[in-house]
């Protein structure tokens, strides 16, 4: 096939899918109607570890093509790498305190507290978890919820957990986010976080407990003037993310922590 006869497909693809968008925008929303955030799962993006069972061929949820290091949407499945990289426009932050049941007695998350004076209630265990006298253990989880940018132009709302380890670097992109500064009209002014572009990949981290994979986390810089439908879907998000619990999140194993300390 010549580059001429690509570029013609590619165009005729696209002017489709362009058709195909504009008839579904005719009833958008339809069939949704009596659908609340009680009905839904929160989609978390997972970093996968070499023990994650989306890994291991013979686990039942073993996912095609997963490898240690790339994260994980635990609802669709989709997987993003090197070959699909991961951008996100990050829409709103809640830290909060999980409260988790161990592995040993079926695991689980069972809920979420938004006071940090739960963990006032808590006593550490031999590897420093704070447990309460239930036997269940408080989590910090340090919660991103952002939109992920597709690149065919669609996009994606997700969650991204941090937790162990990965809370400092949740400090430093907070951080990173509060001090961009822009001027207008001689007025200098904080941009709303879901302004600008981030690059998520995964590094390989350890320390005397052992290895995992965690966040490398980059700016990318605000959004153009062609993708200003992204920053008007992020604050419609942004507007609803109040709502959310946790509790309805989909969850695996005793942690949302991508890492495994």
């Amino acid at each position: 096939m010549t580059q001429e006869n690509v570029k013609q497909e590619i165009s005729e693809k696209k002017n489709t899918n362009l058709a195909v968008a504009s008839a579904f925008i005719e009833d958008a929303n339809s069939g949704l109607e009596n659908i609340t955030a009680e009905d839904l799962t929160i989609p978390r993006l997972k970093i996968l570890q070499a023990l994650s069972p989306e890994v291991n061929k013979r686990d039942g949820k073993y996912v095609e093509g997963a490898s240690a290091g790339d994260v994980i949407n635990t609802v669709t499945s989709k997987l993003y790498n090197e070959d699909n990289e991961l951008v996100v426009l990050p829409v709103a932050y809640k830290r909060l305190f999980l409260e988790w049941q161990p592995r040993e007695s079926g695991g689980g998350l069972v809920t979420q507290h938004e006071d940090q004076a739960i963990l006032s209630k808590t006593t550490k265990n031999h590897i420093g978890q704070d447990v309460l006298e239930n036997g269940n253990y408080i989590q910090t989880s340090a919660n991103h919820f952002v939109l992920v940018l597709n690149s065919d132009g669609s996009y994606d709302t997700a969650m991204i957990p941090m937790a162990g380890t990965q809370l400092k670097k949740s400090r430093t992109w907070n951080s990173v986010m509060a001090s961009i500064k822009m001027r207008s009209n001689d007025k200098v002014f904080t941009p709303p976080s879901f302004s600008h572009k981030y690059l998520l990949k995964t590094v390989q981290e350890s320390n005397d407990r052992g290895s995992w994979f965690g966040w490398s986390i980059s700016n990318l810089g605000q959004l153009t003037k062609d993708e200003m439908f992204f920053y008007e879907a992020a604050k419609d998000f942004a507007g609803t993310v109040g709502d959310i619990n946790l509790s309805q999140s989909s969850s695996e194993g005793d942690s949302t922590s991508e890492a495994p300390f």
